[in-house]
């Protein structure tokens, strides 16, 4: 059998391959913390906690970054992978930093400039972006709304919309 080589293909492989193992909505993990979890604690459910979800977008939790240009819906949150639909005003942006897994975001609406590692990549509908473990990162959006699938390679990195406010 052929591996698939495409970046969409590739991360079609990884979403059906990591996010069908185990995956956990957020709502129940916040509902539940894991065993001397707090607010600011990554660790995944633990294993006897975790259970298979279906969950519609219209009923996933959503929360609204701290300066009101972005929003998180937490799709699932396994001990494998996370996938969140991640929305950005026009013009938004996200300043440099470094998550400690990898991570894939593909565009479904808008374009912008993601810099990875001081390389500079235009983005738009349809790009898919891998960005290694520890990559330095940035992004500037268009002058459109920005709608991507985001994936992390492990929850830790999910933990950082802990601190973004749920919406209604």
């Amino acid at each position: 059998m052929r591996s698939p080589s495409s970046p969409a293909a590739l991360v079609l492989t990884f979403l059906l391959g990591a996010c069908t193992s185990v995956a956990l909505q957020t709502s129940a993990a916040t509902d539940a913390p894991a065993e001397g979890g707090g607010a600011n604690d990554p660790a995944p459910a633990e294993p006897s906690a975790v259970q298979a979800t279906v969950v519609a977008l219209a009923d996933a939790p959503s929360f609204v970054a701290p300066n009101g240009t972005a929003t998180i819906t937490h799709l699932a949150l396994g001990q494998n992978a996370y996938l969140g639909r991640l929305r950005m005003d026009a013009g938004a942006a996200v300043p440099v930093h470094r998550d400690p897994t990898e991570e894939y975001i593909h565009v479904l609406e808008g374009s912008g400039t993601m810099t990875i590692d001081g390389e500079t990549h235009e983005l738009g509908p349809g790009t898919t972006i891998y960005m290694p473990a520890n990559a330095e990162v940035s992004f500037q959006n268009g002058d459109a709304e920005m709608i991507g699938l985001q994936v992390f390679a492990g929850p830790e990195p999910a933990a950082k919309y802990q601190a973004w406010t749920p919406t209604p």
